[in-house]
Order: structure tokens, then sequence, then C-alpha cells
């Protein structure tokens, strides 16, 4: 089976978590992250804090288990119980919504990679279900490669672009952003932990060369 590698905006979204095993805290703190509106499914003790992000209005917990109908209106499914998934995946493929059977390839429709984060620049790792721990060790190989600066210097060169847009010409703007990006990536490999700074020095320079009406 081959999976197409896609990026979710789930701002303001509802993803249903139905609970349960050691992954759950870890799965519930990456959706709150992403800014999900999450309703929690989980009729046993409190393991994870969610009576107060309930009050704190991060989240909604339904004291109980898993219920047909539960799956209306929501965006995406996440599950930690295996035991239910496969009722899981027939309400959600009726309803057309992805569901995310946390170690159980068998019935999800979408998996969660292993991802690596540095700024708004954002790494995603996947066996597409074969192996997770696998894609657990690559993304730790990974981050002693990207330093940290690095998530810095994608933020700068998010706040270039408006004044890049400026130039006329597609092969133009990709010409410049190339030289940048290789500029950038140069001067981090030299130094990674001020790399980003100097490269905002250099970058500068450049642009005040080939484009010195931009501001």
């Amino acid at each position: 089976m081959g999976y197409f590698p896609l990026m979710l905006d789930l701002t303001g979204r509802p993803v249903l978590l139905v609970a349960g095993g050691a992954e759950t805290g870890a799965k519930l703190q990456a959706l709150l992250e992403a800014g999900a509106r999450v309703t929690v499914l989980w009729p046993g003790e409190d393991l994870w804090g969610l009576g107060e992000k309930e009050e704190r209005g991060l989240l909604r917990w339904e004291r109980r288990g898993y219920r047909e109908g539960d799956l209306e209106g929501q965006f995406l499914v996440v599950s930690l119980d295996r035991a239910l998934n496969p009722r899981l995946r027939r309400e959600a493929e009726a309803r057309g919504v992805f569901l995310v059977a946390v170690d159980d390839p068998q019935n999800a429709s979408a998996i969660l990679p292993a991802v690596l984060r540095r700024g708004p620049l954002v790494v995603a790792l996947s066996t597409s279900g074969a192996a997770p721990a696998l894609a657990v060790r690559l993304r730790e190989r990974l981050a002693l490669l990207l330093p940290e600066a690095l998530g810095e210097a994608v933020a700068h060169l998010k706040a270039l672009r408006p004044r890049i847009a400026q130039i006329p010409g597609f092969e133009e703007r990709k010409r410049l952003w190339y030289r940048i990006a290789d500029l950038v990536l140069e001067e981090l490999d030299l130094d990674p932990l001020e790399g980003a700074q100097k490269a905002r020095v250099r970058i500068e320079a450049l642009l005040k060369e080939v484009v010195p009406w931009t501001r």
C-alpha cells in the first residue's frame, strides 16, 4: 500500500480521540498543539489531566466509551483502543472520515508519522506502518543534523517572501530563492548556533545587490 504524504491544518477542526494506552498523552498533546477541537472518549480514571484541560476549555471529555454515531461531524479520528478499531473503521469509512488507528495499520486509513520540528520547518518520517520504531530512530538521527537555529532561519525566509515577490519573473525569483537557501545552509553548516544570524546579514546584502528597490 502506498501512502500520500499530507500536512493537515487542524486549527479549529473537530477531532475525536478514543483514549487508551501509553501513547494517549502524546497524541492528545500533539492534537492540542495543532489547534484541534478535541473530544476525548474515555470512561476510566483521569490519567492524562483531562479534567484540568476540560476546565481550561482545551477539550471536551466524554466520560464513556465509543458509541456508533460518535464520528458524525468529526474531521479526523484518532484511536488508541485496538479492540474498538474494526467498529471505528466501519463507521469512519461510511462517513468518509480518516481514522488513525495507532499501532494498528490494518484498520487505519491514515498514519501519524514521526515528527521533527524546527520552528516552521516540519520533517515527517513514516515507514507506512511497517516499522514505526525505525522512523523514530531516523528522526533522532535527523535531530542531530538539523540545528535548532534552522527554525529561526525558516521564519526569516517566510518574512522575506513579500519582498522577493516584487521581482518580476518566476525563474528570476526561483534562482534567487535557491541562492538564499544555499547561503542559509552554508552558514548553518559552519556555525549551527549563530549561523542563522550570519545568514540574515548575508541575505540582506544579497537582496540589496539583486533587488535594491525592495524593503
